[in-house]
C-alpha cells in the first residue's frame, strides 16, 4: 500500500485537476445559447420544413436567447428518429442520452409534471455520471499503479462519459429550472455534444454596432476627418467663387474705363543740370495706361535706404516708404517724380522732376537716377548732400512718356546720355512682365565710362532673345571700346530695326540729338505719329512758329503788363520772360516742377490777353479748352491777366 499510495495520489490529483477543468469549462460554455434550429433540421430533413437552428460552435449556453414555441414537437420528432439520433451521437463519439434527449426532443411545452419527470432524469443522469466518474477514477488509480495502458484508456473513456453524463443532466436540470423550452434545452445539449455552439464574447468588452472600441475609435476618427475635409473643400469653394467674382467685377470696371490719348511732341527742359524727365504726349494705343488707378497721386515723404554709383558722375537713389510696406502708388514705366527740396541759400523750397529708373513691377521701392551737373543745384544736392536715410518729399507719379507694352508687338528705344533712365525703366518692366514683343534699345554715349547700367544690360540681353542692344560711343578713340562709334545714322538704324517704318520709336535725350534722330526716322518712312519724345539738356527745341498777329493795343517790342488776379499784383514782362518768370519776380506762388511744359504742374487760367507757348504737352485737350496755359511755357504777346 505504501508502495501504491504514491502512484495514486499523484494521478488522483491529475484526476481531480482534470474534472475540475472539464467542468469549469462546462460551466461557463452554458451562457451561450444558440436560437435557432436550422443546423438541428440539416441532421433531420425528413422530420421539418423550418430550418430553425443555425450554428457552428462548440460552447454549451447557459441560457436561451429568446423563448417562444418552435413547433410541434410530436410531429417533427418520432421515436424512430430518437432513436436514429442517439445512434448517430454514438458513432460521432457522444455518450449514449438514453431516454432523456428524445423526451425533450418530444415536448414542446413542459407542464408541472413534465417539468418534474425531466428533473429527475436529470438527477438520474447526474447521479449515473457521478458513478461513472468514481468508477473511472478508480480504475484510472489502479491501471497506473500497474502501468496498464489499455486499462487506463478504458478508464478514462469511463470518466470521460461520467462527465458526459453529468454535463448532460445538469444542463437539462438548471435549463429546466430557469424556464426554457425543453426543446431547446435538448437542440442546445446536441450542439455542445457535436461542437456546434458560438464561442463566448469575452467578458467586459462591449461592442457598438457589432463593432469593438478600438473599431468603434477607428470609425469615429475616420467620420470626423471626413466632416473637416467635406468643411475645408466646401470652404475653398466659397473663396474661390469669391475671388472669380471681384477678379470678374474688376475686368468689367477696367474694360469700361476710357483710354488715355497723347499725341506726340518734343520736350524741352531749360533747366540743362538737373535732366528733368517729362513725359510726350501719344495718340496711340500702345501707350494707353496699365498703373491701376486705386493709389492714384502720392504727396508725401520717402526714405533713402540705399544710393549707387553707377558711373563717375551718375548715381542712383533708392527710396522706400518710412514704414516698410509697399510704395503708396503705382507708375508707368518712364513716368517721373517731383521732389520738393529745401535747399541752404534757397528760400523757396525748389523741385525738380527725375524720371523714375526702375520697374513698376517692383512694389517696395522705386528709384532714381541722377548726373551731376556742375552748375546744376538740384543735381549737385543730390549728389553731395543727400545721405542713406535722409527722408525727401515727394509727389508722384506724373508725366505721359511712358511705354508698357499694350497694343504693339515691338518698340524702338532710342536714348542719350542721362536719358536711358525711361528706356531702362521700360525695358526692366517688359522683361520682368514676359513681354512677347521685341525690343531694339539704342544707346548713344561719349565713352564706356559714361555708360550707364551697362552691366546690366549686358545682364538682361543674355536671359531675354527679344532684346535687341545697340550700343555707339561719340568719343571712342584712345578707348578699349571696339563697339560702334559716332552718333546714330539712317543706315545703322535701318540695319539695326528690320522694317523700322512700321514700328514705334521713343526718343529721349538732348534736343539736338532728339532732331536728328527724329529726321532719320522720317525718311525711314515712319510716321510721325509713331514717335514719341522727351528731351533735355541745355539747348532748347525750335520755337513755335509766331502767331502773325499780335494784340491790336500793343507793339512786337513792348513789354507785356501781367496781372495776377489772385494776388492783386501786377509786373511788366519782358520780350522773353514768361508768366511764371514774372511771378518769381513779384514772389507770386505758383505750382511748378518741371518747367518745361511736360509735368503741368504750373497750369493756371488765363482770364485775359494773348500768350505764346513753345510746349503745351502738360495740359490736356479739356484745360486748353478750359482757357489754361502753363506758366513756365506761356510769354505774354499783350497784355494779360492770370488767376494766380
Amino acid at each position: 500500500m505504501s508502495m501504491w499510495w504514491p502512484h495514486t495520489s499523484f494521478f488522483l490529483r491529475y484526476a481531480v485537476i482534470l474534472n475540475v477543468m472539464l467542468l469549469f469549462a462546462t460551466t461557463s460554455s452554458y451562457a451561450q445559447q444558440q436560437p435557432e434550429d436550422s443546423e438541428h433540421a440539416s441532421h433531420h430533413p425528413e422530420a421539418t420544413n423550418d430550418p430553425t437552428v443555425n450554428a457552428n460552435t462548440d460552447v454549451l449556453p447557459t441560457a436561451t436567447q429568446g423563448k417562444g414555441p418552435l413547433g410541434n414537437a410530436d410531429a417533427m420528432m418520432g421515436s424512430g428518429m430518437a432513436k436514429g439520433m442517439d445512434k448517430m451521437m454514438e458513432k460521432m463519439g457522444a455518450p449514449k442520452p438514453k431516454d432523456l434527449y428524445p423526451t425533450l426532443m418530444r415536448m414542446h411545452s413542459a407542464t408541472p409534471e413534465q417539468r418534474e419527470t425531466v428533473l429527475i432524469k436529470a438527477t438520474a443522469r447526474m447521479q449515473q455520471g457521478s458513478e461513472q466518474l468514481a468508477t473511472g477514477f478508480d480504475w484510472l488509480a489502479r491501471a497506473a499503479a500497474t502501468d496498464d495502458y489499455s486499462q487506463m484508456q478504458m478508464a478514462v473513456e469511463t470518466v470521460k462519459e461520467g462527465i458526459a453524463h453529468f454535463d448532460s443532466g445538469l444542463a437539462a436540470k438548471r435549463a429546466i429550472q430557469d424556464g426554457q423550452e425543453p426543446r431547446r434545452v435538448a437542440l442546445t445539449w446536441f450542439k455542445s455534444q457535436m461542437n456546434l455552439l458560438p464561442s463566448a464574447p469575452e467578458k467586459g468588452t462591449s461592442t457598438l454596432f457589432g463593432m469593438t472600441p478600438f473599431h468603434s475609435a477607428v470609425m469615429l476618427v475616420l467620420l470626423i476627418f471626413t466632416i473637416v475635409m467635406v468643411y475645408v473643400y466646401g470652404f475653398k469653394m466659397r473663396r474661390a467663387a469669391a475671388l472669380l467674382e471681384e477678379l470678374k467685377s474688376t475686368d468689367t470696371a477696367s474694360t469700361s474705363a476710357p483710354t488715355t490719348k497723347v499725341s506726340s511732341v518734343v520736350e524741352s527742359n531749360p533747366a540743362a543740370q538737373q535732366h528733368a524727365s517729362a513725359p510726350a504726349q501719344s495718340s496711340e494705343p500702345a501707350l494707353s495706361s496699365t498703373a491701376s488707378s486705386r493709389k492714384g497721386t502720392f504727396s508725401g515723404d520717402m526714405v533713402v535706404t540705399a544710393i549707387f554709383n553707377e558711373t563717375h558722375d551718375v548715381k542712383t537713389l533708392r527710396l522706400a516708404s518710412p514704414d516698410g510696406q509697399t510704395i503708396p502708388f503705382d507708375f508707368e514705366p518712364g513716368q517721373f517724380v517731383t521732389f520738393t527740396l529745401n535747399i541752404d541759400g534757397f528760400e523757396k523750397p525748389v523741385k525738380r522732376s527725375y524720371t523714375i529708373a526702375s520697374s513698376p513691377t517692383e512694389q517696395y521701392y522705386f528709384e532714381v537716377t541722377i548726373k551731376r551737373e556742375e552748375f546744376g543745384v538740384v543735381s549737385r544736392y543730390m549728389h553731395d548732400a543727400v545721405e542713406v536715410g535722409n527722408t525727401l518729399s515727394i509727389k508722384a507719379p506724373g508725366g505721359k512718356f511712358y511705354f508698357n507694352g499694350h497694343g504693339s508687338n515691338s518698340v524702338v528705344l532710342i536714348s542719350g546720355g542721362v536719358g536711358i533712365t525711361p528706356m531702362m525703366s521700360a525695358v526692366r518692366y517688359l522683361t520682368t512682365t514676359c513681354w512677347d514683343g521685341d525690343i531694339y534699345f539704342l544707346f548713344c554715349t561719349r565713352t564706356s565710362n559714361d555708360f550707364i547700367f551697362e552691366q546690366e544690360l549686358k545682364y538682361l540681353q543674355a536671359r531675354h532673345p527679344r532684346l535687341k542692344v545697340l550700343v555707339s560711343m561719340t568719343q571712342a578713340e584712345g578707348t578699349s571700346w571696339m563697339g560702334p562709334q559716332g552718333r546714330f545714322s539712317s543706315a545703322m538704324i535701318n540695319e539695326f530695326v528690320p522694317d523700322i517704318a512700321s514700328k514705334t520709336a521713343h526718343i529721349c535725350g538732348p534736343p539736338a540729338m532728339m532732331d536728328a534722330t527724329k529726321k532719320m526716322l522720317a525718311e525711314l518712312g515712319m510716321p510721325n505719329t509713331h514717335i514719341k519724345t522727351e528731351a533735355f539738356g541745355a539747348a532748347k527745341p525750335e520755337p513755335a512758329p509766331v502767331k502773325p498777329q499780335l494784340a491790336t493795343n500793343t507793339n512786337a517790342g513792348d513789354n507785356r503788363q501781367v496781372r495776377f488776379s489772385l494776388s492783386d499784383v501786377e509786373a511788366h514782362a519782358g520780350p522773353d520772360e514768361t508768366v511764371l518768370d514774372v511771378a518769381d519776380g513779384l514772389d507770386v506762388d505758383i505750382e511748378n516742377s518741371c518747367r518745361a511744359g511736360s509735368c503741368g504742374s504750373c497750369k493756371v487760367k488765363l482770364l485775359r490777353g494773348d500768350v505764346d507757348m513753345e510746349v503745351d504737352d502738360g495740359l490736356e485737350p479739356e484745360d486748353k479748352l478750359s482757357g489754361y496755359i502753363l506758366a513756365c511755357q506761356a510769354i505774354p504777346k499783350s497784355d494779360v491777366e492770370v488767376e494766380a
